[in-house]
């Protein structure tokens, strides 16, 4: 089945060339069982890229110049024969696509047994079967699905909310601050208000929320010391138990890693958290993240974690560098493909007049609408209370 429909993916491209774009989509020279066939058709591809005719007598010019072997002009004459259609091209080449990605996977099967009964430690094992897995996913074809706008208008404009007004289902959070400025205070209100079914900045009665924190930043001992107080007030206040929230401290994490990353997606598996605070970033990599590249690995294991259906909120260093008003610049220390990657980006900076107050500072602009506090300052019961508004001051 699947070299019939390589050889009619071929005989449908001479029958009508215009066939050539629907398959590409789908198949790629490598993707051919047959060398020769996949050969034949990387050839027919650059022809009809650089707008040349497609054609028998083209494509075996073209074929003799490659000095590709096993296939005459006789048998591009055969092909088109052979060939039902033209117009079922699209439905062949996913044929030879699946084919394709089942010898990929087959191929990776071999490899994870020979790693696996090979002298590799068990990391250096999984990091090859890891990239075979990698490498089938960038072979395989990606296909565009498109939609009638109307069609998307008919979708429901609802909210998935974890927090009103606050936080949606896989958003994803970075707070940064400098050292000292609450911005691993607010985090711990962030999670712990929520699993408690209080909403942390307006303080109302929410649906109480799931919470795992992987913290690679502070011990067992410190959030001892620093939760207990807002845990013993949102026990007194909320209408769930607040200690329920998940807490894993490490002292570091590498989750480009295989081996640190699925410990982290068994967390999850485990507890089938709605929100996942993790961080610091720069110590879940050993790297600086100095450049787009450093950022890269970092940010697609994020996403991974982000893809499990939970929001992400995490905590960043700001970097040293000033603004021409001579304040701190509040934005992650680290790439610039930090600044965009977040729906939600803010820092909290010092008050020079009143250190008990918090603003707000965005460096980079909501994804959406969102009601995050523009002045936070700190409070009798709570470590925050949203002094934009005064909302609740009175009270907490």
């Amino acid at each position: 089945m699947s070299n019939e429909a390589e050889r009619a993916v071929v005989g449908a491209a001479l029958l009508n060339p215009e066939t050539i774009r629907w398959s590409s989509e789908h198949v790629g020279p490598d993707d051919f069982a047959s060398m020769a066939l996949g050969s034949v058709w990387g050839v027919i591809v650059a022809l009809h890229g650089d707008g040349l005719p497609v054609d028998p007598i083209s494509v075996d010019v073209a074929v003799r110049e490659s000095g590709i072997k096993g296939i005459t002009g006789a048998d591009l004459h055969t092909l088109m024969q052979e060939t039902p259609t033209s117009r079922n091209a699209d439905y062949y080449a996913r044929i030879v696509a699946d084919h394709a990605g089942k010898r990929r996977l087959a191929k990776m099967g071999r490899t994870a047994t020979q790693a696996g009964e090979s002298d590799y430690s068990l990391e250096d094992a999984m990091s090859i079967v890891r990239g075979e897995w990698e490498a089938i996913h960038r072979q395989s074809s990606t296909v565009l699905e498109s939609k009638p706008l109307g069609e998307i208008l008919q979708g429901s404009d609802e909210y998935d909310w974890l927090i009103p007004d606050l936080l949606e289902r896989q958003d994803r959070v970075i707070i940064t601050g400098g050292e000292g400025g609450g911005k691993s205070t607010f985090v711990r209100q962030l999670t712990i208000l929520p699993a408690a079914g209080i909403h942390p900045t307006t303080f109302a009665e929410i649906e109480p929320v799931k919470v795992v924190v992987v913290d690679a930043e502070n011990t067992e001992r410190q959030w001892r010391r620093k939760a207990r107080g807002i845990v013993a007030a949102a026990h007194d206040r909320g209408i769930a138990d607040p200690r329920t929230l998940e807490v894993a401290c490490v002292p570091r994490l590498d989750i480009t890693r295989e081996k640190d990353l699925g410990a982290i997606h068994r967390l999850i598996d485990k507890h089938e958290p709605d929100m996942l605070a993790i961080g610091p970033l720069y110590k879940l990599t050993p790297r600086a993240i100095t450049s787009d590249d450093d950022a890269a690995p970092l940010i697609n294991a994020l996403d991974q974690l982000r893809a499990r259906d939970v929001a992400l909120v995490m905590e960043a260093h700001a970097g040293h560098a000033m603004t021409a008003g001579g304040d701190r610049n509040l934005r992650p220390r680290g790439s610039s493909a930090l600044l965009g990657w977040p729906e939600f980006g803010f820092g909290l900076a010092k008050d020079p007049d009143d250190p008990t107050v918090r603003h707000i500072v965005r460096w980079r602009g909501d994804r959406d609408e969102r009601a995050w506090p523009e002045r936070l300052r700190w409070g009798s019961v709570f470590p925050f209370v949203d002094d934009s508004t005064r909302r609740g001051r009175e009270n907490w």
